[in-house]
């Protein structure tokens, strides 16, 4: 981490350029720019007036276009590096569930972040155009009616090449007149992520802790097929949702035609599932053997599953081709064991939290 001594300004935003008296696209708006001029020295432009500042720390590499933060306190912060193929976006921590398992703490949900509607806008105007795909997460993304709907056309108009994925719970569009309002906002190329954590309302609404969630997701993502829209369906997997899987998935089956996948999901512990962990946790090796055969019956009425968050030497290798990278990158870790197996370049690993945490059994497969 670098620090810029005696920082005069708030907390802002900056694109890195390797010559910074070369660059002019700045002039054209407030877009800060930022250049290294030696190890000690950063140099910054600030509305056209170019500004010298003395550095302490060590330098992350930086490359032409890579976007930093520069806290009130000088720190600098790497948040997107030029290239970087997925980006995630989190609009807020407020949520109107407060799942079991939710990897945010309950505590997390209730602190106050007030520019960050200010600061999602300026992110999304110092990016690149082209970064080919984008998560819009929170929290409830949707829940800030209007802004969200700001967001959306910001998103919309910058990046139409894109991909986006927005991770909801589905709530919202039980309201059909938000679904519309949405439909017309949303970037091309949309896909909508929705859990459901059981068929058995009773138990889908005792993991969100929200009575009347179960009714809510449900026509929510019964709405969004109506519309012809792109529906992933995710199943969080615990003890508590476990016992019901067989009658969740044949819920989807029959009531959700036209799904895009339904994926199952291994636990992130941390936030409320680390608090929960007892009545959360099971081992990998174990859970797989628990949904297998919930699996296959998705796969025998024509719909795509994925595994999210297995590594591969807890699940059968016929189901390997199911199981996706899908842990964010900063987040990956493997155990020790894990440097003596064949599959290791393939496999998506662990949660930082989670190996740390329940320390999960690990097989090491000496041959692919």
């Amino acid at each position: 981490m670098i620090t810029i001594d005696e920082w005069p300004a708030e907390e802002c935003l900056a694109v890195y350029r390797h010559n910074l008296y070369m660059e002019r696209e700045a002039a054209l708006d407030d877009t800060v720019i930022i250049s290294c001029k030696d190890e000690s020295t950063l140099l910054i432009q600030i509305q056209r007036h170019i500004y010298s500042f003395h550095v302490t720390g060590s330098w992350e590499e930086l490359s032409e276009g890579d976007v930093v933060s520069i806290s009130n306190k000088g720190r600098i912060h790497l948040l997107y590096k030029m290239g970087q193929s997925e980006i995630d976006l989190f609009i807020t921590n407020k949520c109107n569930s407060n799942c079991i398992m939710c990897p945010l703490s309950e505590l997390s949900r209730k602190k106050m972040i007030p520019s960050q509607y200010q600061w999602i806008k300026e992110y999304i105007h110092v990016l690149p155009p082209d970064i080919p795909y984008i998560n819009i997460t929170g929290g409830e993304p949707t829940l800030d009616t209007d802004k969200f709907q700001d967001i959306l056309k910001n998103l919309k108009k910058k990046f139409q090449k894109s991909q986006f994925q927005l991770l909801t719970n589905g709530r919202s569009f039980s309201d059909t007149s938000f679904l519309k309002e949405t439909l017309c906002n949303i970037p091309n190329y949309t896909r909508f992520a929705v859990p459901i954590h059981s068929a058995v309302e009773s138990v889908h609404d005792r993991i969100t802790q929200s009575p009347g969630s179960f009714r809510q997701t449900d026509r929510g993502i019964k709405n969004l097929l109506k519309y012809d829209q792109k529906v992933e369906v995710r199943i969080v997997l615990s003890k508590i949702n476990i016992p019901s899987l067989r009658e969740t998935v044949e819920y989807i089956a029959n009531n959700y035609r036209g799904i895009f996948v339904v994926n199952f999901v291994g636990l992130e512990m941390m936030g409320n599932a680390a608090r929960n962990k007892d009545m959360l946790w099971m081992d990998y090796k174990f859970l797989f053997h628990q949904i297998r055969e919930s699996i296959l019956f998705l796969i025998c009425r024509g719909i795509d599953t994925q595994l999210y968050n297995f590594p591969l030497c807890a699940i059968d290798k016929g189901f390997w081709p199911l199981a996706a990278k899908s842990i964010t990158d900063y987040k990956i870790r493997y155990k020790e064991e894990c440097n003596d197996c064949m599959a290791k370049p393939v496999c998506g690993g662990f949660f930082s939290s989670t190996l740390k945490l329940m320390n999960p059994e690990v097989k090491v497969i000496q041959e692919i």
